[in-house]
Order: structure tokens, then C-alpha cells, then sequence
């Protein structure tokens, strides 16, 4: 198995543990029986997901947001060129 492969698998079994699908399975079961608590709570291997899903829905930072972008698209002067980040060359 060639080394990349390897650390491919290494970060699949990070991001789905052995064994998840039957812990969501039997999470299901006992909300239908009425408990309350979370799944995270009693599983590992669900707490593990949830916490790989939530490094992944770490903000974006290449794009400009907030008063950053509002502060270029009131620029002046410069070379002139009119570009926008949503239109293209002149906002178009």
C-alpha cells in the first residue's frame, strides 16, 4: 500500500470511526424510547464526527468579509482599473 493511500485511510477512519453507524442506529432507538440527552454524550465515535464536521465549518478567510471588503469597494484612486470581486472588470 503506498504511503499516500495509507494517510488517505488514516483521515477517513478520523473523520468515520469503526462502529459509527451502529452508535447513530442505537441513538435513534433510544430517542424513540424517550431519552433526552445527546448522542455526542454517550458515543465516542459520534462525538468524533461531530467534531471533524465542525473543524471543516471553519470560515472561509481568502475571501474578504465584513468591513475589510466594505472599506475596498469604496476605494479610490489606485490604477484605476474598476474591478469588483462580484462583477468582474467595471462591476459587469
Amino acid at each position: 500500500m503506498p504511503h499516500t493511500e495509507f494517510i488517505n485511510w488514516c483521515k477517513f477512519f478520523r473523520e468515520r470511526p469503526p462502529g459509527w453507524q451502529e452508535d447513530q442506529r442505537t441513538f435513534l432507538m433510544m430517542r424513540s424510547f424517550g431519552y433526552k440527552g445527546k448522542a455526542e454524550s454517550l458515543f465516542p465515535s459520534l462525538k468524533q464526527i461531530k467534531r471533524e464536521q465542525e473543524k471543516k465549518q471553519e470560515p472561509d478567510r481568502a475571501v474578504p468579509k465584513g468591513k475589510f471588503l466594505e472599506k475596498m469597494l469604496k476605494a479610490t484612486g489606485g490604477d484605476g482599473s474598476g474591478w469588483s470581486p462580484i462583477g468582474g472588470i467595471d462591476g459587469k
